[in-house]
């Protein structure tokens, strides 16, 4: 058999690139192997990104690629097949393509460039077209059988050639083929290509080579503003804790547009794979093409975090360390962000803005300057220091003095229409929830102490009118 690749040229394969949202079949024939400058001058005519194509014919005849190149996601891996069939010789192109008609190694690209580094793994004889040939091959050629010819000859009505012969194949593992017999030699087969494309060779690869021209501030920042735009539409489409965490979209664009403009991006791309996002759908796509826009370095992809004081109800406090930026706020409080400055030192109170229509648990206290209880914060909330129009992490004296500061653990429970609060100065961890309950119960259904009647004695005469109170003194001067 003759090298023949039969697409008008002498090459292996043809393959048609389309734009990969392009409607119509626009597009432009490459011939494999090509090169990194004639895939960047295809991109560049038309208008696509490394990653933004599509293969919407194939041209090839050899048995049993095309469909296999037709699926394939990589050109790089294209080239590298391609440039492995080329350096076939053209026997070794037929015995190549013997072994893909028996359907061995042919599933996928990866195991066609295997294979051409190991035909030495098949032994093919020819002009074998069925089991009785093959039976009559093994009795009468192979070196292992010394039978001779006139005796087989003598019993040819009593032998089984066909019966035979379909033992041989089947005790060794060997296939029939087109007028040939296949059957493994023995050698191991070795998978030099792990199917990862970012292992391939360099010589092999059109499209990691190719430059990106640089992109100005002002359109890096329009690609980012496009781009966080449609993340949004689609993160509040089809995620409700994130509509719920985020109702002001325009605030949260800009967030996500801050992040792809300085290349943090790994956070958005988990995102979209836990919304069952693939690399080929839409958005994974011009992710990928703005990464490339802007000569995306994963190693700068760092994500930035900041040290805080975290104070949950009916806990103490404790240090964590959260993402810098709304969101890992937003994942501290558990909800949409309210910040207060109700203390002198350069730190904030960050709690969930919505906290109280949620009927979170009633978490500390705040006083005035005179000890007197003006609001209490409701859920989880965090303290956080105070930088150039942003916040940082809280410095170790703050963390001390505010973890002091929230270290009495407060308990709230509703008494008709007062809110009752119970100190605990020292945390219990053994308590449950259903214990505190019971502790709160207890001291609701505690008889009162002289000194809690005095007080009460005391603010019911302060409630009085003062007509009621001078009245009575008259009366008592009578």
């Amino acid at each position: 058999m003759r090298k023949y690749y039969g697409v008008g040229e002498d090459v292996p394969f043809q393959v048609y690139i389309t734009p990969l949202d392009n409607e119509k079949t626009t597009g432009e024939w490459v011939s494999f192997p090509t090169t990194p400058e004639t895939m960047r001058d295809v991109f560049l005519r038309l208008d696509i990104g490394p990653s933004d194509w599509n293969i919407t014919n194939v041209e090839c005849n050899i048995y049993g690629i095309r469909d296999v190149v037709w699926q394939c996601e990589s050109l790089d891996e294209l080239n590298y097949l391609a440039a492995k069939l080329e350096d076939l010789s053209d026997g070794e192109l037929a015995e190549y393509q013997t072994i893909i008609e028996i359907e061995e190694h042919c599933d996928c690209v990866q195991e066609l460039i295997n294979l051409a580094d190991n035909q030495d793994c098949y032994s093919i004889e020819a002009e074998i077209s069925d089991y009785d040939d093959l039976a009559r091959y093994v009795l009468y050629d192979r070196d292992s059988y010394s039978y001779n010819r006139n005796t087989l000859d003598a019993l040819e009505d009593y032998i089984d050639y066909e019966g035979f012969g379909r033992a041989v194949a089947e005790g060794e593992g060997g296939k029939l083929s087109d007028a040939c017999y296949v059957c493994p030699s023995g050698c191991s087969f070795v998978e030099n290509y792990d199917g990862n494309p970012a292992t391939i060779p360099e010589e092999y690869r059109v499209t990691q080579k190719i430059i990106v021209p640089e992109l100005t501030d002002d359109e890096r920042l329009d690609k980012a503003i496009s781009l966080a735009i449609d993340l949004d539409r689609f993160f509040r489409h089809f995620d409700q804790d994130y509509a719920a965490k985020f109702p002001e979209a325009q605030i949260k664009q800009e967030l996500i547009c801050d992040d792809l403009f300085a290349g943090r991006i790994a956070a958005i791309e988990a995102m979209l794979d836990d919304l069952g996002q693939g690399e080929h759908d839409a958005l994974p796509l011009e992710l990928a093409e703005y990464k490339a826009a802007i000569r995306y370095d994963p190693s700068k992809d760092i994500q930035e975090t900041m040290t805080v004081l975290v104070v949950e109800p009916r806990k103490p406090p404790y240090t964590a360390e959260i993402p810098v930026g709304l969101d890992g706020l937003t994942a501290a409080v558990d909800g949409p962000i309210a910040a207060t400055y109700p203390f002198a030192d350069q730190v904030a109170l960050i709690c969930n803005d919505e906290g109280r229509n949620m009927g979170l648990e009633l978490n500390r206290a705040l006083y005035d300057g005179r000890g007197q209880v003006y609001d209490v914060v409701p859920g989880t909330f965090v303290i956080a220091g105070i930088g150039d129009g942003c916040f940082t992490s809280l410095p170790e004296d703050m963390i001390e003095k505010y973890a002091q500061r929230f270290q009495t653990i407060e308990v709230y429970a509703q008494v008709g229409n007062r809110t009752v609060m119970f100190q605990v100065p020292q945390y219990a961890p053994e308590l449950s929830d259903q214990c505190w309950d019971k502790v709160i119960q207890d001291k609701l259904d505690r008889k009162p102490s002289i000194r809690d009647k005095l007080a009460a004695a005391k603010n019911e005469c302060a409630d009085r009118p003062s007509q009621e109170r001078h009245h009575k003194r008259s009366e008592q001067e009578l």
